[in-house]
C-alpha cells in the first residue's frame, strides 16, 4: 500500500479478541470485492460482550495481492496480542 496504512491496521481496537474462523475451500474469506477493489472484513468481539465490524480498504484490484495484505493485517493484530500477553 502506497499511501499512509490507517490506525486500523496497526492494532485491534482496545480489549477486543482475535478469533478467525476460516473455511480451506474459501481462500477469499474476510475479502469483499466492493466497487472495483478488495476490502478487509471482520468483526472483533469486545470484553463487554458486544461486537464490532471492521471493514479497511486493501487498496488493490489483484486478488492475490489482496490475500497477502489481508494475511499481514491478521499477523499484526495477533503479533500486537503476543505482545501484550506478555
Amino acid at each position: 500500500m502506497t499511501k499512509t496504512k490507517p490506525a486500523a491496521y496497526a492494532a485491534l481496537p482496545q480489549g477486543c479478541v482475535l478469533s478467525l474462523r476460516t473455511h480451506p475451500r474459501n481462500p477469499n474469506h474476510h475479502l469483499w470485492w466492493n466497487n472495483g477493489t478488495w476490502w478487509l472484513h471482520a468483526t472483533v468481539h469486545r470484553p463487554d460482550y458486544t461486537k464490532q465490524r471492521l471493514r479497511l480498504p486493501l487498496e488493490t484490484k489483484n486478488v492475490g495481492l489482496a490475500r497477502s495484505r489481508r494475511d499481514a493485517v491478521f499477523g499484526g493484530w495477533s503479533g500486537a496480542l503476543q505482545k501484550e500477553a506478555a
